[in-house]
């Protein structure tokens, strides 16, 4: 068995895999890291490029996109680790990020999940680093706005933990899966990602099973960079489908409450109609 399988997903973003693929191997040198790339059908030099600089990556080509969720659990499946890191190509860690996350996992109580301090290229802080479980009130106040102007406030900024201050270390509800270690026994254990999502929504829903099985999710204030939005089209039809409509897919696997799933296949219909015209 491994130290740490890393997994990454790949959708045409040759540039941006090379670089995190060297990150990655500077922070593993000396430690037991295996790590996987699956390509979901990007046939644009990836393969070629990563078996030239990176021979011992475990690159699996598929055939077509199958999505963030199913692409990481044909990886996940193949794996053979303590833990597993769940890892987006635009995400850039430094040389000892991946020695201070596994320290820290060894020594953390109960541990389902890990999630890490992240910044975008500005180094701005990025909220979903650390967020509360999803419920209508704190998803309808982060759509219309409410979240923004009341960063801070724990009635309408509570999407995210705001409680949980970015330099503390502690645990949170929901982790973002751009950089998410997972303890390997209990993801294999309990649920692989949820492949009912296409793209978005699936780190939230992993999260909050963890959670609802029993363990516990940290954030760490160490930090990353996420390049943010590097890796998909923020102005398709199909980005808003996915982004919003998982949503739609999150309330009608946790809600009891058919009303509230009904509005929110109403809301998320409304919502992506005002996207696209704005575009």
């Amino acid at each position: 068995m491994h130290r740490l399988s890393v997994i990454i997903v790949n959708y045409k973003v040759k540039d941006l895999l090379l670089e995190c693929l060297a990150r990655v191997r500077r922070a593993a040198e000396g430690l037991d890291v295996e790590v996987f790339v699956v390509d979901n059908a990007s046939f644009d030099g990836s393969a070629e490029a990563v078996a030239t600089s990176f021979p011992d990556v475990n690159y699996i080509q598929s055939a077509e996109n199958v999505g963030f969720a199913k692409a990481n659990n044909i990886a996940i499946r193949k794996s053979d680790s303590q833990y597993i890191l769940l890892l987006n190509p635009d995400l850039f860690i430094e040389d000892d990020t991946l020695r201070r996350v596994l320290a820290e996992a060894d020594e953390l109580e109960n541990l389902g999940a890990i999630g890490v301090r992240m910044i975008d290229g500005d180094g701005k802080f990025l909220k979903e680093s650390k967020r509360n479980r999803p419920t209508l009130w704190r998803s309808f106040c982060k759509i219309v706005g409410l979240t923004k102007l009341f960063p801070n406030s724990p009635l309408f900024a509570s999407y995210y933990n705001v409680r949980l201050k970015e330099s503390e270390k502690g645990r949170t509800d929901v982790l973002c899966g751009a950089f998410m270690l997972l303890n390997s026994a209990v993801l294999k254990e309990k649920a692989l990602l949820p492949e009912c999502y296409f793209m978005f929504g699936e780190d939230v829903d992993l999260s909050v099973s963890i959670v609802d099985a029993g363990f516990y999710n940290y954030y760490l204030p160490i930090t990353v960079t996420h390049l943010k939005g590097k890796s998909s089209n923020h102005r398709s039809r199909a980005y808003y489908e996915a982004f919003y409509g998982s949503m739609s897919i999150y309330v009608d696997r946790h809600s009891r409450c058919p009303l509230a799933k009904a509005l929110v296949r109403i809301a998320v219909k409304v919502i992506i109609a005002i996207k696209l015209i704005n575009n």
